[in-house]
């Protein structure tokens, strides 16, 4: 039901190039739903901003964050993740705000080891948001000692393979059962950036 859902949303109104497939996890440790349940986890980058340490979204983003609000507002999301920096919050307020949703706001001390932060948010998101729909505004990030930035890194956890969630018009939806691999749908919104 949410991935019709999804499909006819999104390519309505920002989409093109939906492609559904069922990828492997690169975890020895397998990505379910609990039982009776499925659960959807959406991926996306954070919104356009100036360079900086920790910058506010521009005049761009700020449309981008609009879109994404769009793009969410009738498709069932039960809650919504991010890092605490400025952009990521900003991403999310306007979701938020038309929802009623409060934002999960992950600490700088969970930063850090952006590989067990995603191994973390799965369990998190597994256990207090099985059979909801889970929206996590992200970063990217340059492969340093062998890990790279919380989406790339969350992204594989899900059993993402190939190309993750990086431009900002990059809109990924991950759909995972209670038996058998999860399934991407991505997509984009909001149109193509001037960053991208």
């Amino acid at each position: 039901m949410i991935i019709s859902t999804w499909r006819t949303c999104c390519c309505s109104l920002f989409c093109a190039n939906l492609v559904l497939a069922g990828c492997t996890p690169l975890s020895t440790v397998p990505v379910t739903s609990q039982a009776g349940t499925t659960t959807t986890v959406l991926l996306v980058r954070h919104a356009e901003r100036n360079e900086g340490l920790d910058p506010p979204l521009n005049a761009e983003g700020e449309i981008r964050a609009v879109a994404l609000a769009d793009v969410l507002q009738f498709n069932g999301v039960t809650a919504i993740y991010c890092p605490d920096l400025i952009r990521n919050i900003q991403t999310c307020e306007a979701v938020a705000d038309r929802l009623g949703l409060d934002v999960n706001v992950i600490g700088a001390d969970r930063l850090a080891d952006t590989r067990a932060l995603a191994n973390e948010l799965v369990d998190e998101i597994l256990d207090l948001h099985a059979g909801g729909v889970v929206l996590f505004v992200g970063n990217t990030g340059p492969v340093v000692a062998e890990q790279s930035g919380n989406l790339q890194e969350l992204y594989a956890r899900l059993g993402g393979m190939g190309e993750p969630p990086i431009r900002y018009q990059d809109f990924y939806t991950v759909v995972i059962p209670e038996e058998g691999d999860p399934h991407f749908i991505e997509a984009t919104y909001g149109g193509i950036s001037s960053l991208d």
